[in-house]
């Protein structure tokens, strides 16, 4: 089955100006940023210990600390699927004090599914850098008859609405509906506070099937506590090499890969934007993190500010036609 109409939409025209620095308070910024940072600066993770976003997190955070000579301190707000923290982080002083793990689900997946943001991922922030590109996996819990994808699909038209399946965030939801609906199958949705939640409740057979990051799944897979059937992406994972694609299995093209990135609120000093993507850049190329990251099934991918921001806006128009076309009404 050719999975043709989940696109990447790419626009070498789409720069975020979120992230560009007026040209009558560029003095006053290089001075702000002479002294930059004086003091622990904040990085919001808007979801729950036990996940991505928390593992990237502490991977980069002392490599950070050590390179701006000040705390990074780690401040977990978990809630409505990264929205609550994402909000929290829009709303800050645009001083480079505070900065945000940019997400996937909140930036691009959460603008197609709900028109009552708080936030607009594009003018309330300022992109640093795209941090990482991530696989899902596709894992039951034990107790599901099925070895392989085809099995488990059999599996499920044989039951329909019977088989449960969780999300942690809005891109998992929306990978699973997507997917679901291509090999016409209908399961039950229960969403949870973030991928480590969602992982717990895979592992107690509240639901069968999980679309999960690597953070979650990996060290589940490798324990024998679940059961891997694929990755989402079209090259397999490094880690896991012998989980096969989706597009192996017979929906060929199908691909989904998720990302995170780091920000700031709107207005942050141009400066001091370029000293943290230079440190950040720095880590994920050269820095213990990038190896610890890869060998947790992450592969770095440091980019510039105007480059992490043509990517969020290209994926903010890919992940609308994709709910639009599958009538995904909600992450809730």
């Amino acid at each position: 089955m050719h999975f043709s109409h989940f696109p990447r939409v790419l626009s070498a025209g789409m720069v975020l100006a979120a992230a560009a620095l007026p040209q009558t308070n560029a003095f006053a910024a290089d001075k702000s940023a002479d002294s930059y940072p004086s003091r622990p600066i904040r990085l919001i993770v808007p979801f729950p210990p036990g996940g991505g976003t928390d593992l990237v997190s502490r991977a980069i955070q002392p490599e950070m600390s050590a390179a701006l000579g000040q705390q990074v301190v780690l401040d977990n707000r978990g809630g409505a699927q990264g929205l609550l923290g994402t909000g929290i982080a829009a709303q800050a002083v645009p001083d480079g004090y505070t900065l945000v793990m940019a997400e996937i689900g909140a930036m691009a997946v959460a603008p197609a599914l709900t028109d009552k943001l708080q936030f607009d991922p594009i003018k309330d922030f300022a992109p640093i850098t795209q941090l990482i590109a991530q696989p899902y996996f596709v894992s039951l819990n034990p107790t599901v008859q099925a070895k392989t994808l085809a099995e488990f699909i059999t599996l499920a038209k044989a039951k329909p609405g019977t088989l449960n399946f969780g999300s942690g965030n809005a891109t998992a939801h929306v990978a699973q509906e997507v997917f679901f609906q291509t090999a016409g199958l209908k399961l039950q949705h229960i969403p949870y506070r973030g991928s480590g939640p969602a992982m717990t409740a895979l592992l107690g057979n509240e639901v069968q099937i999980l679309f999960s990051g690597p953070a979650a799944a990996i060290p589940q897979i490798k324990a024998g506590k679940i059961r891997a059937l694929a990755v989402t992406t079209l090259k397999r994972s490094p880690e896991m090499p012998d989980v096969p694609t989706i597009a192996e299995q017979g929906y060929k093209g199908f691909e989904i890969s998720g990302w995170y990135g780091l920000a700031a609120p709107a207005r942050t000093p141009r400066p001091i934007i370029m000293k943290l993507n230079e440190v950040v850049v720095a880590i994920l190329t050269t820095g213990k993190a990038a190896q610890f990251l890869r060998d947790r099934g992450y592969e770095p991918t440091p980019t510039t500010p105007e480059a992490f921001g043509t990517y969020m806006q290209a994926e903010i128009v890919r992940w609308s036609k994709a709910v639009k076309q599958y009538n995904v009404k909600s992450f809730d």
